[in-house]
């Protein structure tokens, strides 16, 4: 059985490459042309326009890894039940649920290169991309590394650990230094919110640097006139599904800690736990459709009918997902409900059988 597994594994894994190099091309294509306009704006030439859609392919590798998981299946499948390879495997004792057991087994090898893209390369390679864009637009803004964002206002430096949306600051520090480039004052805020033009600071520490003394006072609030735009913030900032699950736990934690809304964070967490699983209920849905009605169709056909299941769960996720925000649903249990949904469907499909 182990050489039917690698057999079976081996055009498993070939397919779902070749439908993720299309489905990816597809997301690329169109973020070329989204962009395309754009080109010319400072210093936001050809170039650099084709690295910044380039480094996008790693999060849409992760994002689309479920619906090209669903149509390399069924395309693999599909050619060995053509060639009437599945009925001399079913001919030689060999179940249905061992069949989807060797299915399942390359995607769980498949599902580890795709947790490695998505929560190493994804975050750091879209992190490169807005200081990237943000650089060709002359905006001063620098974000590199693990030390957040960093912008530099003459003689004022700002440091914003993170940015949850344009108007919205978490965990900031403001220097700012005298004329003879010395450090004069040091403001902490654990977050901060643009409200009527200017910026309002909460749960302030502020320290303020003398020859020969240092003065630390505390605040609740303190009301900033010029800080950052929300128009700069807008261009940097980085959505929560393009954080790594282990920042957008520490990000959920932090919120909670300081009394802030981290409903949008908490669904972006659980949908990115949910991806793998995703993955591998879509492995397994392909199969009773290989075994039944597809089995006699075409290539363009099984990859049509992928798209619409895939285009189908992806629709299901979506409302879920939406509908828990306005709701106040759990989000585990929101993003696990299209889930359960294909994999009922799934199991009574092969039950069928």
């Amino acid at each position: 059985m182990k050489v039917i597994d690698r057999y079976i594994a081996g055009v498993v894994a070939a397919s779902t490459l070749v439908a993720l190099l299309v489905v990816v091309g597809l997301d690329l294509f169109f973020t070329v042309i989204d962009q395309i306009n754009s080109v010319g704006t400072g210093g936001y030439t050809l170039g650099v326009m084709l690295q910044y859609v380039l480094l996008s392919a790693p999060q849409a590798c992760y994002e689309l890894f479920p619906m090209a998981a669903l149509m390399g299946s069924l395309m693999g499948m599909g050619t060995l039940a053509t060639h009437s390879e599945l009925v001399a495997m079913r001919a030689s004792g060999m179940s249905v649920w061992r069949i989807i057991l060797a299915v399942l087994q390359v995607g769980v090898l498949m599902l580890v290169v795709a947790m490695v893209v998505g929560e190493w390369l994804a975050p750091a390679a879209e992190q490169y991309r807005q200081h990237l864009r943000a650089a060709a637009a002359g905006q001063g803004v620098s974000f590199l590394g693990g030390e957040g964002l960093w912008v530099r206002n003459q003689n004022r430096f700002i440091n914003v650990r993170r940015v949850l949306d344009p108007n919205s600051l978490a965990d900031l520090t403001v220097y700012e230094l005298n004329d003879r480039k010395q450090l004069a004052e040091a403001t902490h805020a654990t977050h901060a919110q643009y409200r009527d033009g200017q910026w309002v600071l909460y749960g302030v520490e502020q320290s303020a640097f003398g020859k020969d003394s240092v003065t630390t006072r505390h605040v609740a609030s303190q009301a900033w006139p010029v800080l950052l735009t929300p128009d700069l913030l807008g261009n940097v900032t980085v959505e929560p599904k393009y954080m790594s699950t282990s920042d957008l736990r520490q990000l959920v934690g932090y919120l909670d800690r300081n009394g802030l809304d981290s409903r949008h964070y908490r669904f972006a967490f659980w949908k990115r736990v949910m991806t793998p699983v995703s993955s591998l209920i879509m492995l397994f849905v392909a199969v009773p459709f290989v075994f039944g009605s597809l089995r006699s169709i075409g290539t363009g056909q099984r990859i049509f009918i992928g798209v619409m299941v895939g285009f189908g769960f992806y629709i299901l996720s979506q409302v879920a997902g939406q509908m828990g925000l306005v709701y106040g649903l759990p989000p585990l249990l929101t993003m696990l409900f299209p889930n359960l949904v294909f994999l009922l469907f799934g199991v009574r499909a092969v039950r069928r059988l």
